[in-house]
């Protein structure tokens, strides 16, 4: 009898899920009779909802029928509460598109602005048939954008996104047509030229079947329509349920009740609480345990109730204000927490959790817990399964891997097979089989219309298209007809009619513009944004790669005729060919408009049967998501989940499935960031428990319609926010443990009663910020800010101050990773992100820029913030975003041993009364705390303990992290540093002092003391005398000496054989190119020559010039009794002396020839040019005058062959390799016989680490001169 009945209410609720599912994906509203306007609303916008007739006063008066938000007083209705906020969600999803669509009807050639986007060329391609539904693939242009758009990175046609089509000849005028984005694929899609989309038509009334016809596209850059639209079908889902809940949220009840489960069973096992038992260290483990079981017995089966024993503090982690949220959490129907920042909410959540779960039996009550952000979801999860908590991921938005793997689509593959239901996969099977057969029919309706040929006259016929006679007059005998000038075209009866007016259908694919700026990205979007939820698919096989499959059915004439003047069929020259019995009498030229004629009338034939099919095919689609989520009920069941988790967008999302499951308890985090109509849509009628943890102080709800943040209509107030003002009972927590006391006393002016756990004041947890002298600093600036082309906020000067900042505090050890900048625009961010890409390569990839309102909920050990608006000393002064209280709590709380601003107090004091009340009080903290400096930041050397004031960026130039003193200390090597004070460690430095090491050869090194030691000699690089031979072919020597004893090992006979080869080749064709060849070489070498006498000793790091093959005739072995008299003896040869001989004797011939050069002589003038750079008040660089001064040195006449025909062995080998590429630039011309002047830039870095100065010449054309370094300049 007991299992019967189990298998009964099992049964019972199991059609109950199925049940819910279905009333909630079937729902129409239209459907259901209600005296409720408001309550039969579509779930998608109508074309009269976005495009009235403003000249309607019914129209109008609809448009503005908005109910005022009266959130500081109870309600008087439950309908007038749901309305309100109803009528306030479908305004935030439609007006700034019903504006975009006014503005483009006033203006059809308008671009893209702030507010809208404008699509055109937009063309039909086909229909692609999903699970999901069908979807329509359209092409587009966006030349009205004026700019490349980085779909990877855009928020523009964003799945979920609402737009609307019109046709390209009217304009909006009579024609709109509401479509949502159902796929945003790069990949093959958006990347292509034209860039392709698909869209979903809100009614199938308005798909559209005709290839060539153009259409419009508009989109706004204004609110998020799939944020919006579940919310408002689940309001008028609530309107028909009951809930324990509603006392509270209409009447504002303040009875404070225990939630009705709690009341059935007040025990609750809190043995999670116990975090650590006082003076274990000091006992055995016998001890231990038994003090464990004396602790935790009486907290199994305890009476929450009655709240918690104050001697239970002594055994927990959590301190009193925690303790007390956790009770209220575990007991009340609306429990309300508040906690400022760092006060532990999400851990106090994640504890109540915990015991919940552990009170009860594993998997038979699911909890929903849910937040406003992808990412606070992901935190609360992580935190849930580190507890051994078995949850699932709701929504596949998560770029946490450990997320991933508890996702919904992971849990259904990981269960797969090991449940089985053959009412689901028999209605699976015969859904899948309607919508294969709708698909089927489908593809014939567009065969027949769009076949890959030419139209079937006996179609037409049976059509009504063309007559009888007409019909007849086409099969007459054809053997007079001339053959067409095409014939791989179509045969039949119409291509012989149509003859050469036959052509192929129209391709439609003109290019985009290829714009030269880039849109700017949006680089907070996660990188699969777009791609497509694996959670939506019916089948896990339709998630291809985050994007979706389905049949295709391409819409496009195959064939058609020539139409060159684009008669249609209204025109009266084509009506009268119509009429025409016989259709061969129709005159050639008209018989292609006749044919399109023909063509758009078989289309509108068929057009509503292909929209009616669709909407078949929709409902199919429904049925299969049905089956979906049934089975995905069982699998959550079976697999024993107890926490789901999801985004508040997604709490509407999921209705359905979410109210099968039968949830009694709901948890949302950061609710006073989440808009009220989320929260209040989301209330399932087996609800018994909801539980808000926020602060109303920090980030409200987003709204994109400016009017309706503000009253009467006030959509930024959260439901939590509403409640703590209608003074409902809710617990604050006031003991933070992020922040030292000093940034503390920052927020005490906005959270009176927030204290400091004792951790917060112990220096080994908290440490000082290295090259500070201060935790905190207020740098107060004039420097005027401006806007950048996206009509975003930026202040330069302000940008490269942080950017330096950050820079001084990485020398001085702080991690890259411990640094966040925020800032409150998007457009600083940018600029400060690109100054961390030029400015501190040298540190890696710097990614830790924020936005204030990205940055909820994280904190770091140093944080700079920047304001960014300032208009100068005088003003007018103005704010924006910084008036947001809201913002700048959350800004001002986010650092835990380090907070630095940099901004324009004065315009924060003075812009108006809002930013006052917010920047005077910070203003007030800082002055107290004697921490706030006029163009000033104090920076403290680590060593010296030098205070340095910072003023500008430019004074960060000679700091290296440092103060001004000498560095005293040693270097490993015992060298003194010397250089200027830093804070680098001396192991990572180059000592620079003249080494003087004693080598293994007994000289000593000629290297700086950091630089491997080197000696020319032989002892050190074992090239001794013997390592070349006399070539095979030449005289024989007497003898040839040598020490055995020194052979280098490594040097086979073939090497030394090959290297006489060499060096025996070389000779020959030094013999070869005599005559010219030597002239040539001889200015080469000149030349070459010339630029080491003026450069020093060389070119390059191994500090001498390359030699000609052959300049240094007969090196070798030294003869005995015979060879070449002129040969140098290697054994005593010194090459650095030879260089500075060679090099003397070119010295001294050029100074020979320029004193007897006389008036034919060139007069080379080397001008060098200083142009010094100004910042003028917005911080742009400009160069000022310039200041030359000139060198004049007069040259010899040189001969006319120019260098460049000086014989290169390599340069012949590619010419004959590769004659076209290298042959095409012909030789530079000589310059006239006349004084020329020669500009040269000269341009130096410098490593401050005390690496040499590089310098490199620039000559007037525009080619690099050689490397030198800086000693090379001095003597030049």
């Amino acid at each position: 009898m007991t299992k019967n009945l189990q298998r009964n209410m099992a049964d019972a609720n199991t059609q109950y899920q199925l049940d819910t599912i279905k009333h909630h994906v079937n729902f129409d509203p239209t459907s259901r009779p209600s005296d409720k306007e408001w309550r039969n609303y579509p779930e998608l916008p109508t074309s009269s909802d976005l495009n009235p007739d403003w000249d309607n006063p019914e129209h109008l008066a609809e448009i503005r029928r908005l109910l005022p938000n009266t959130w500081r007083v109870p309600w008087q209705s439950k309908d007038t509460y749901l309305e309100t906020h109803y009528r306030l969600q479908r305004e935030e999803a439609i007006t700034m598109l019903r504006y975009s669509i006014r503005k483009f009807k006033g203006d059809p050639t308008m671009t893209d602005d702030n507010e809208t986007c404008v699509y055109t060329r937009v063309f039909i391609r086909g229909y692609l048939m999903t699970r999901l539904g069908p979807m329509c693939q359209v092409q587009f242009s966006t030349e009205r954008s004026g700019k490349k758009i980085r779909w990877t990175q855009t928020r523009r046609l964003t799945v979920g996104s609402l737009v609307v089509l019109s046709t390209a000849a009217d304009g909006f005028e009579t024609i709109c047509m509401p479509a949502v984005v159902s796929d945003h694929t790069v990949r093959d899609g958006l990347d292509q030229n034209p860039p392709i989309i698909h869209i979903q038509w809100t009614d199938m009334n308005d798909a559209v079947m005709d290839p060539d016809e153009e259409l419009v596209m508009i989109e706004t850059r204004y609110g998020y329509f799939e944020a919006v639209r579940h919310a408002m079908v689940g309001l008028q889902h609530v309107a028909n349920t009951e809930t324990c809940l509603d006392k509270y949220l209409v009447q504002a009840d303040k009875s404070d009740l225990s939630a009705k489960y709690v009341t059935e069973n007040p025990r609750m096992d809190v043995r999670s609480l116990v975090h650590h038992i006082p003076n274990v260290s000091s006992m055995t483990e016998a001890e231990t345990n038994a003090e464990w079981e004396r602790i935790s017995t009486p907290l199994e089966k305890y009476p929450v109730l009655d709240g918690f024993d104050s001697a239970l503090s002594k055994y927990t982690n959590l301190d009193n204000s925690q303790l007390s949220a956790v009770n209220r959490i575990l007991t009340k129907e609306l429990a309300i927490v508040q906690g400022p920042p760092g006060t532990g909410k999400t851990f106090i959540s994640v504890q109540a959790l915990q015991i919940l779960l552990n009170s009860q039996k594993r998997g038979s009550n699911v909890i929903v817990v849910a937040a406003q952000t992808n990412h606070a979801v992901d935190q609360i999860l992580a935190q849930l399964i580190d507890e051994d908590i078995n949850v699932v991921r709701l929504g596949g938005r998560t770029q946490s891997e450990q997320i991933k793997q508890h996702s919904l689509y992971r849990l259904r593959q990981r269960v797969r097979g090991q449940m089985s239901s053959y009412r689901v996969d028999s209605d699976f099977k015969n859904s899948e089989n309607a919508r294969k057969a709708n698909i089927r029919t489908l593809e014939g309706i567009v065969g027949h219309i769009f076949p890959s040929g030419l139209m079937d006259p006996a179609k037409l016929l049976s059509e009504g298209i063309i007559t009888e006679s007409q019909h007849k007059s086409l099969c007459v005998d054809r053997t007079w007809i001339a053959p067409r000038s095409s014939p791989d075209g179509p045969t039949g009866l119409l291509a012989d009619w149509l003859g050469d007016e036959l052509v192929r259908g129209k391709q439609h694919d003109e290019k985009d513009p290829d714009f030269e700026a880039m849109e700017d990205s949006d680089s907070e979007l996660e990188a699969d944004h777009n791609d497509l939820d694996p959670d939506d698919c019916i089948v896990d096989d339709d998630a291809n790669a985050g994007r979706i499959d389905g049949k295709f059915i391409p819409i496009k004439h195959g064939w058609t005729g020539d139409n060159p003047n684009s008669h249609t069929g209204d025109d009266n020259v084509i009506q009268r060919e119509l009429c025409k019995a016989n259709l061969w009498a129709i005159n050639v030229k008209n018989r292609g408009a006749v044919y399109q004629h023909w063509q758009r009338q078989l289309l509108a034939k068929h057009q509503q049967e292909f929209r009616d099919l669709l909407a078949v095919n929709m409902k199919t689609t429904k049925n299969l998501k049905i089956n979906r989520w049934y089975k995905d009920t069982l699998c959550i069941k079976s697999s024993g989940v107890e926490v789901i988790g999801c985004t508040t967008t997604g709490l509407c999302k999921y209705r359905g499935l979410l109210a099968a499951l039968q949830p009694r308890t709901m948890l949302i985090e950061e609710a006073a960031e989440t808009r009220e109509a989320n929260i209040l849509s989301a209330l399932y009628g087996s609800l018994q428990q909801l539980i808000l943890v926020g602060d109303h102080q920090q980030l409200a709800p987003h709204a994109d319609t400016p009017g309706l943040s503000v009253e009467p209509f006030c959509v930024r107030v959260s439901m939590f926010e509403r409640l703590i003002k209608l003074q409902m009972p809710f617990t604050v927590l006031n003991t933070q443990r992020r922040m030292i006391p000093s940034l503390r006393e920052i927020l005490n002016p906005f959270y009176p009663h927030l204290q400091d756990h004792p951790v917060v004041t112990r220096p080994d947890i908290r440490a000082p910020v290295p090259g500070m002298a201060v935790p905190s600093w207020f740098f107060h600036h004039t420097w005027v800010d401006n806007l950048d082309e996206n009509a975003s906020r930026f202040n330069i000067l302000e940008a490269e101050m942080v950017v330096q900042f950050m820079n001084y505090l990485l020398m001085n050890g702080v991690p890259a990773s411990q640094i966040t900048v925020l800032t409150f625009y998007r457009g600083q961010k940018k600029r400060i992100l690109h100054q961390c890409k030029t400015k501190l390569r040298q540190w890696g990839q710097i990614t830790n820029v924020f936005t204030v309102d990205s940055y909820q909920g994280e904190e770091n050990e140093i944080v700079i913030l920047s304001l960014v608006r300032s208009c100068g000393p005088n003003g007018p002064h103005k704010v924006g975003f910084l008036e947001d209280e809201n913002r700048g709590v959350v800004s001002i709380s986010r650092a835990r041993r380090g907070f630095y601003i940099f901004g324009n107090m004065v315009n924060l004091t003075q812009a108006n009364p809002s930013s006052w009340n917010m920047w005077a009080r910070v203003r007030d903290v800082f002055f107290n705390q004697g921490r706030f400096g006029d163009n000033q930041l104090p920076i403290q050397c680590q060593t010296h303990r030098i205070a340095t004031w910072m003023s500008h960026p430019e004074d960060w130039v000679n700091c290296h992290g440092g103060c001004h003193l000498k560095c005293v200390e040693k270097m490993s090597c015992g060298h003194s540093c010397g250089r200027q004070c830093h804070w680098v460690n001396h192991e990572k430095l180059i000592c620079r002092e003249p080494c003087e090491r004693i080598l293994r050869c007994g000289h000593r090194c000629q290297q700086v003391c950091g630089e491997t030691c080197v000696c020319n000699c032989d002892a050190f690089t074992g090239a001794y005398a013997h390592d070349e031979f006399t070539p095979a072919d030449a005289k024989p020597v007497s003898e040839i000496r040598y020490d055995q004893t020194r052979v280098a090992p490594f040097i086979t006979a073939d090497q030394r054989r090959a290297g006489a080869e060499d060096q025996r080749r070389a000779g020959a064709e030094d013999q070869q190119r005599a005559g010219v060849a030597d002239q040539r070489r001889a200015g080469a070498a000149d030349q070459q020559r010339a630029g080491a006498a003026v450069g020093g000793r060389g070119r390059g790091k191994g500090g001498r010039a390359k030699r000609d093959r052959g300049s240094r005739r007969g090196v070798g072995y030294g003869a005995v009794g015979g060879g070449d008299p002129g040969a140098l003896k290697w054994a005593t040869f010194n090459a650095e002396a030879d260089d500075m001989k060679i090099q003397e004797a070119i010295v001294q011939a050029n100074l020979a020839a320029a004193s007897s050069a006389g008036p034919n002589g060139h007069t080379t003038t080397i001008r060098d040019t200083f142009r010094p750079v100004i910042l003028d008040e917005h911080g742009k660089r400009s160069l000022g005058k310039a200041e030359t001064r000139e060198i004049k040195s007069t040259a010899p006449e040189k001969p006319k062959a120019d260098l460049l025909d000086s014989y290169d062995p390599a340069e012949k080998e590619a010419l004959e390799t590769h004659p076209t590429c290298l042959k095409a630039t012909p030789p530079p011309q000589r310059l006239p016989q006349a004084e020329v002047v020669v500009p040269v830039i000269v341009t130096l870095s410098h490593q401050l680490d005390g690496a040499e100065w590089e310098a490199a010449s620039v000559a007037s054309d525009g080619t690099k001169a050689d490397r030198k370094k800086t000693g090379d300049l001095i003597n030049l």
